[in-house]
């Protein structure tokens, strides 16, 4: 499997992300939102809370891939109106 080379934006709460899609809502391209897995407590976001984040701003995630160590790239677009 081939990870597409997107604009990565890291994010580490769940605010990181309200905040950063608050601010692209114009966006029209797929970009790949980075995040911690659960060994990383601390900074974990859970599949849920990214996808509810997103479904409130009007993005959606397409696919979820492992990457280095403990990340997670998720990869989100605007939802077509």
């Amino acid at each position: 499997m081939t990870i597409p080379k997107l604009k990565r934006i890291k994010v580490s709460t769940e605010q990181d992300l309200k905040n950063w899609v608050g601010q692209n809502p114009n966006l029209t391209q797929d970009v790949m939102i980075v995040t911690c897995n659960k060994t990383s407590r601390s900074r974990y976001l859970c599949n849920d809370q990214i996808d509810a984040v997103l479904q409130s701003h009007n993005w959606q995630t397409t696919r979820r891939y492992t990457l280095n160590g403990n990340l997670v790239g998720h990869v989100i677009r605007p939802v077509a109106p």
